[in-house]
């Protein structure tokens, strides 16, 4: 199998290949590794590879899985896997003793994916772009002088420059859809519950994270949803699956929908021009596929509602505790070279935060939520730019840097990235789709959210809009077909 062949196949094609044997999975692997060690180096998306473990993995799958056989990543940040250690991206955190898979990576290896290493990641994800100290820049496939989004930017890097068909990503404020958006992928963040966090998170970041993937088709990540949505015994959110599978559910036509597009940030700004032309691009598809769509700004009470960012204490106080756990193991605090500037600003924060500051931040987000409801409660999706620029320069944010400066970080990270976070605060499902190249040869990508738990209207919209595209898939310069 050689590369173009490998990279021509997404992961519902490998998986179909395997079960009716024209693919051998040791095959399909060593096709992948061979990827892994041409791109990887120019890229650095991934931080641990484990290619003796996963052929083992491959020579021992079970062809009538879902997926059996494609070559997956696991990002190093939220959940574990049971036979490599969980960093975050944190010198702090190198060593860190093993723990049993989490529940979703459970369901990936029982689907029967081939777990190939761990990618790259911001410290604790918590950045818009991939540059942590401890594991170096992640770079963009498209132009490796621009980022490559966060925090999912070594899936996302992987995943576009073909490495692999899928990889697994988290997203607290859009850290699946951002990347996607910066390398021409799609990035489903479904509903708050629909995936399980278990066991070792009930709700993190207090509800607004949610673990998906990253893929090149709209049906790869149709397949990994059918492979892990679903409540785990306990689970603090519960979403019931509208649909048996949601791959199948790809077929059914949408009907026509009333979709409402907010082109502008929330304070009424206006985005770049090359992503107001992706979002005309997307308008146009879907008017062309019978959808009703309207402009709008945002309302005033979700505009209102939306002011500040005092939300942000929930996803923080994750990362605190983390790191005071991490300091109870090794019985010391984390040494100057171990934290990097923006997590300890965000450790020094938490701590000096107090449980009443934190109601106050869970109430804030439950205000946002239900004005966004209110103000559409008549509208079926709603379409919005996912990034307000094209991705800017590597360390255009400086978060591991010297001189960190949390005003600057905070203007120039969700400057660029200001439409994501609502809809963690919200729990609906959002998706970044590719629609359009900008003149300068880089992807745009466009920003669909629907109602809670209605993950399935959102990815057969984003199918169809996919397949009205111009019939063939934009990759990066180099790539391997």
């Amino acid at each position: 199998m050689t590369p173009a062949e490998y990279v021509s196949l997404d992961a519902v094609a490998i998986a179909a290949a395997i079960r009716e044997r024209t693919l051998d999975p040791v095959e399909v692997l060593e096709a992948a590794l061979a990827t892994i060690a041409a791109l990887d180096p120019a890229l650095n998306a991934i931080v641990l590879l484990d290619a003796e473990r996963a052929r083992e993995a491959a020579r021992q799958v079970r062809r009538d899985r879902l997926l059996s056989g494609v070559p997956f990543l696991i990002k190093d940040v939220d959940v574990y896997v049971a036979e490599w250690p969980t960093t975050h991206s944190s010198r702090y955190f190198a060593g860190a003793r093993l723990r049993a898979d989490s529940e979703i990576v459970r369901r990936w290896r029982e689907a029967g994916t081939v777990f190939v290493g761990k990618s790259n990641t911001p410290e604790f994800a918590n950045d818009f772009a991939t540059e942590p100290a401890f594991r170096g820049i992640t770079r963009n496939p498209w132009q490796p002088a621009l980022t490559v989004g966060g925090s999912s930017g070594g899936a996302a890097a992987a995943v576009a420059s073909g490495m692999v068909p899928a990889a697994h990503g988290s997203d607290v404020g859009g850290s699946i859809r951002v990347p996607a958006a910066c390398c021409g992928l799609f990035g489903l963040k479904p509903s708050r519950g629909l995936n399980p966090g278990g066991p070792y998170f009930g709700h993190a970041g207090g509800g607004l994270n949610t673990e998906h993937v990253l893929t090149r088709s709209v049906r790869d990540s149709a397949a990994f949803l059918d492979a892990t949505a679903g409540p785990e015994a306990g689970a603090p959110f519960r979403v019931t699956r509208p649909v048996a599978s949601y791959l199948d559910a790809l077929r059914d036509p949408t009907g026509p929908l009333e979709i409402l597009c907010l082109p502008n940030r929330i304070d009424g700004s206006l985005v770049a021009p090359e992503i107001e032309a992706g979002l005309a691009v997307a308008v146009a598809r879907l008017r062309d596929l019978g959808h009703r769509v309207a402009s709008a700004d945002y309302p005033a009470e979700v505009a209102h509602a939306m002011q500040g960012d005092s939300w942000s204490l929930l996803w923080m106080a994750d990362v605190a505790h983390a790191i005071e756990t991490r300091r109870d193991e090794l019985g010391r605090p984390p040494a100057d070279d171990e934290l990097e500037p923006l997590s300890r600003w965000i450790w020094e924060r938490v701590r000096g935060a107090t449980a009443a500051d934190y109601l106050a931040a869970q109430h804030a987000a439950h205000r946002a939520a239900l004005a966004m409801g209110r103000a559409f409660e008549h509208v079926d999706v709603l379409l919005s730019p996912t990034t307000a620029t094209l991705p800017p320069p590597v360390g255009s944010f400086g978060a591991a840097g010297p001189g960190f400066d949390p005003a600057r970080w905070a203007a120039a990270a969700y400057g660029f990235a200001p439409f994501t976070e609502l809809f963690n605060v919200t729990g609906q499902p959002a998706a970044s789709v590719p629609v359009h190249l900008s003149p300068q040869g880089l992807p745009v990508g466009v920003q669909l959210i629907a109602r809670h738990g209605r993950d399935d209207l959102l990815l057969r919209l984003a199918a169809a809009l996919e397949a009205k595209g111009d019939g063939r898939r934009h990759h990066p310069p180099g790539w391997p077909g």
